[in-house]
């Protein structure tokens, strides 16, 4: 195969990739070619992203990373877009927004058996901001891999969050403040059902069904919360405490499981 692609490096002066054809999309810089009764696509590769770059930008983590079946599948699943292997991800690169959500991980993991953690960078234009936006991603991205309840769809939003927690459980002034001690001894499914009744806009009815609670036991365990930590979740200033409070203490349990 690695003569095959010298032999058209040499004869089209473009550096190129092939791979077997799976019946996926075809792009506009891939070609057909049949080779020993197989067919190949034949893939012009774009110039070096660490020269440019200017579009919406989907960082892939797997902690194997198949890039060339991860990279097959994305081809398949979205048109038109640029896919790079950068650092020790898979980076998706698209002129547009693409219909990349928390459900698109589980669509992957059937394909690739292997967990998957996507990352919206949203649009970014030169090589320093995405350098920047990675660099905060490979500081986070054991703390996002431990932490069970974490969504496998990270946006800019979500590190923010994650960042402000870890400088929180890494500065002792600032731990210091915060009840550890007490949120320790809490039962999980509390610590759980906080933070999902402040995701959930603090609705009630909403967050009862996106933990297939009834009514009665959400509104008791918000109530056991109140009684722990003198919170009530339903004000917005003792949300804000309880979630940077509860999320600063797993990034120091995360970080020392990593």
């Amino acid at each position: 195969m690695q003569s095959l692609i010298e032999f058209f490096e040499k004869e089209t002066n473009k550096k190129i990739n092939i791979f077997k054809y799976n019946n996926e999309k075809i792009n506009s810089n891939q070609n057909l070619i049949e080779f020993n009764n197989t067919t190949y696509v034949i893939e012009f590769l774009k110039d070096s992203i660490l020269t440019h770059i200017n579009g919406h930008c989907y960082l892939f983590n797997q902690q194997n990373l198949d890039f060339d079946s991860l990279k097959n599948i994305l081809y398949n699943l979205y048109e038109d877009v640029q896919i790079y292997k950068y650092n020790n991800y898979l980076l998706l690169v698209s002129n547009n927004i693409l219909d990349i959500d928390s459900s698109t991980p589980t669509i992957i993991e059937a394909e690739t058996y292997s967990k998957t953690y996507i990352i919206y960078l949203e649009k970014i234009t030169t090589i320093y901001n995405l350098d920047l936006k990675i660099n905060i991603v490979d500081e986070l991205i054991n703390i996002i891999i431990n932490n069970n309840n974490a969504s496998q769809f990270i946006t800019l939003n979500d590190l923010i969050i994650y960042k402000v927690a870890a400088i929180t459980s890494d500065n002792h002034q600032l731990s210091s403040l915060i009840k550890f001690d007490i949120i320790k001894n809490i039962d999980e499914n509390l610590l759980t059902t906080g933070i999902n009744f402040i995701e959930n806009g603090l609705n009630i009815s909403k967050t009862s069904s996106a933990l297939f609670l009834h009514r009665n036991t959400l509104i008791y365990r918000l109530e056991k919360i109140k009684e722990y930590l003198n919170l009530d979740l339903k004000n917005f200033k003792d949300a804000f405490i309880f979630y940077l409070s509860v999320k600063s203490f797993l990034s120091s349990i995360n970080n020392c499981n990593s």
